[in-house]
């Protein structure tokens, strides 16, 4: 069983949070570019495998977008726990979360049981 985390702590992964708030923020940035670009220099309209190609890379930015911005929101909601001072409780037993697992996955709202129990039940 983990202890609560400390006022230290909480700074520490508000810190961390807020820093992986904005490396993901310009993530999606970079990606809207990428995906929403229409360089048209780059495609040869003779070559199916060049429309392909880009048709697939367009794919690819829209799905790790679309990743991203989810990831941005469970950020956000982690810092309003910090805010609302229950950061660090496992949202399906109460327990708190190892720091272990809050290290790997500072947005992580559950316990890796009961993260575990979430996943076979979707």
């Amino acid at each position: 069983m983990s202890k609560k985390l400390n006022a230290k702590d909480l700074e520490s992964y508000k810190a961390l949070l807020t820093q992986l708030r904005r490396e993901v923020s310009g993530d999606i940035s970079d990606l809207e570019a990428d995906a929403f670009s229409t360089d048209g220099e780059r495609l040869s309209v003779d070559n199916p495998a060049d429309i392909g190609s880009e048709s697939f890379a367009q794919e690819f930015s829209l799905e790790l977008l679309q990743r991203d911005e989810v990831t941005l929101g469970e950020i956000d909601e982690a810092l309003g726990r910090v805010k609302a001072g229950t950061f660090g409780a496992c949202e399906g037993c109460a327990e708190a979360i190892p720091k272990v697992r809050l290290n790997a996955v500072p947005h992580a709202r559950f316990c890796v049981n009961c993260q575990r129990k979430t996943e076979r039940h979707r």
